[in-house]
Parts: C-alpha cells; structure tokens; sequence
C-alpha cells in the first residue's frame, strides 16, 4: 500500500487540533470560556474517533483484504492490536464506548468522561499515526 491509497492527512490534522483544543482547556482559568472549549474538545474528539476508524478500515480492506463483514468495529481493533498498529485494544473499545455515549445523551457527566481520556487518545491515535507512517514508509 502507499501514501495515495491511505491519505493520514485528515487524521493528522484532526489529532493536531484535538490536542491544541485540549491544551486551550487545560489552561483556561475563566469557567464559562472552559465549558466551551470543553465542548470543543468533545466534538473534536468524536471527529478524531470517526476519523481513526474510517483509516483503520481502509488500512485493513486494502493491506489485507478484509471485507466489510470481517470488519465489526472490535475486530478492527483485535486486527490492529494484533499487527502492533495500535498499542492497546481496551484503550479503543472504551474510547467507542465514549463515543457512543455522545451520540446517544450529550450531557455534563458524559463530557467529564470523554475529557479525562483525551491526552491518552491523543497517544494512541500518535501511535496509529507513526506505525501506518512506518507501514507506508517501508512499502
């Protein structure tokens, strides 16, 4: 596979705005200014997910020939875990789990949950990043 058939680009311009988001949040002192950055961060968080997802899928259909009936949303995460492509399976299947839960009841409590896993998101979606870089730099 190479670099025209699996574009990172949307990926990592998406990581780079979640984490200037979430460095916005961590700094904001005034709490008005700071619930919105939170929902920012919420938004850009799913957007990032989504966008994870859709690569992974792509990777996996195109590398490997998968088909869509293989690809259930946890065994592309077992198949990415499994080539070392991703650094932790749970780590993703809560962060669907996250995810779900903003597309079904977007409420304070959610929000909460969602931004306290944000910095681990961010490093799993760098580790993503730097090992498909790796896979279709050395193809």
């Amino acid at each position: 596979m190479n670099r025209s058939e699996l574009d990172l680009s949307n990926l990592k311009n998406s990581i780079q705005t979640l984490s200037e988001c979430y460095y916005d949040y961590t700094r904001q002192s005034d709490e008005k200014l700071k619930n919105y950055i939170k929902d920012s961060c919420i938004k850009r968080f799913e957007y990032t997910y989504e966008t994870s997802k859709k690569i992974m899928n792509k990777f996996l259909k195109k590398e490997y020939d998968k088909k869509e009936k293989e690809l259930a949303i946890n065994n592309i995460f077992r198949e990415m875990y499994s080539l070392d492509l991703i650094e932790n399976f749970e780590n993703w299947v809560d962060y669907r789990e996250k995810r779900n839960c903003t597309s079904n009841e977007y409420n304070d409590g959610n929000t909460y949950l969602i931004i306290d896993i944000i910095p681990q998101f961010i490093k799993d979606v760098e580790y993503l990043i730097n090992s498909l870089d790796g896979v279709l730099i050395n193809d």
